[in-house]
């Protein structure tokens, strides 16, 4: 390599860091204080003389939203493993066949209510561990092993509708047992040479999937929780697509930071050439809720990926969102007022995912 090769090679370098490092500080600045510095949590407390207050029960969060969650990572389900996962409020389980398909049902069976998380896989079918019952990934029981009675036709397990794509194993839950009413688009960056392989991060939390889902409109919040050193009132846009919606926010040095919603339980937030965040977040249950985010980075700037990772997801980033989110209670008639972001329009948008799309606490 020339002198002159490696000189421009040097100043593109030079120019990258500090390309990334204007960002970071623009997205993840280091805030003198975080509101987990101070929690308020009263749920339950003693007081100092030995004894329980007695509070109000405080108010339903809102319902579990219908949608595509994920269930599980792809790379953690093996050919012939059955996981037991509790989400949607439901007890499941998710296994891939010996041909890889990976399917999710519920995880009782409706013989003599064993769970079927403690079977076992034969072939393309999972056996009960109670009496060997086998069931097919339609959950229609295919095999009665000890009987040579016909099989009942109510002999089956409910399922659900799954996709497996860019990393995650999906499935399809609505209350009132709909079909899939959208389908979730592919992420580039998974399988994109360019972008390092994904950096997983995993975490659950007290929180409602709904109330979540709408910090990406409360910019006023970013100031304050997150210390970001201006309100962006006026370099954000909220913009609502049938089930999609994106937020777009143009960053001190130039580029968009765009984050798009695809339905209740999946978000995709990129900033141009340095990040890509595809997050899935899962309800639990009414209050809780499951993150299994993937990030993904250019290679020339992997080197910082640890760095990145931190500032969205550590002290200043979503552990001082934590807090808020347990401590606080849901207003379905929030006092909105100038400055308040498009809080009114993104509940708006989203109430679509409830089965009473009237829903209102």
């Amino acid at each position: 390599m020339s002198d002159v090769t490696e000189e421009r090679a040097s100043e593109e370098a030079e120019r990258a860091e500090q390309y990334v490092k204007a960002v970071h500080e623009a997205v993840i600045p280091k805030p003198e204080f975080s509101s987990i510095d101070n929690p308020a949590n009263t749920e339950g407390q003693t007081s100092d003389y030995g004894f329980t207050y007695e509070l109000p029960e405080r108010p339903d969060p809102p319902p579990i939203p219908n949608g595509w969650f994920s269930i599980t990572a792809s790379a953690d389900l093996a050919a012939g493993e059955i996981k037991s996962v509790i989400a949607v409020g439901r007890e499941l389980v998710v296994l891939r066949t010996e041909a890889g398909v990976a399917t999710v049902m519920d995880a009782h069976c409706p013989h003599l209510g064993a769970h079927l998380g403690g079977g076992w896989m034969t072939g393309e079918d999972i056996n009960c561990p109670y009496h060997g019952w086998k069931f097919d990934t339609d959950g229609t029981c295919v095999e009665i092993p000890y009987s040579d009675a016909r099989i009942p036709s109510r002999a089956c397990v409910p399922s659900y509708e799954v996709r497996e794509q860019d990393g995650f194993v999906y499935f399809w839950y609505h209350t009132g047992g709909k079909a899939p009413q959208y389908e979730i688009p592919r992420v580039s960056e998974a399988d994109d040479p360019q972008w390092s392989a994904a950096h997983v991060w995993q975490f659950e939390m007290k929180a409602a999937l709904g109330e979540m889902a709408e910090n990406n409109v409360d910019y006023a919040h970013l100031h304050y929780v997150h210390r970001r050193p201006n309100i962006p009132n006026d370099t954000s846009r909220f913009i609502p697509n049938g089930y999609f919606s994106e937020v777009v926010e143009s960053l001190p040095e130039g580029p968009d930071f765009v984050r798009y919603t695809y339905g209740p339980g999946i978000a995709l937030l990129r900033i141009t050439d340095l990040m890509t965040i595809y997050a899935t977040t899962t309800p639990i249950d009414r209050h809780h809720a499951r993150l299994n985010w993937h990030f993904f980075f250019p290679r020339n700037v992997e080197h910082v990926a640890e760095e990145m990772i931190d500032g969205v997801t550590g002290e200043f980033g979503i552990l001082a969102d934590i807090p808020i989110w347990r401590d606080k209670v849901y207003r379905n008639r929030p006092i909105l007022v100038k400055g308040d972001g498009n809080i009114a329009e993104f509940r708006q948008w989203y109430s679509q995912f409830y089965e009473d799309s009237n829903w209102d606490g």
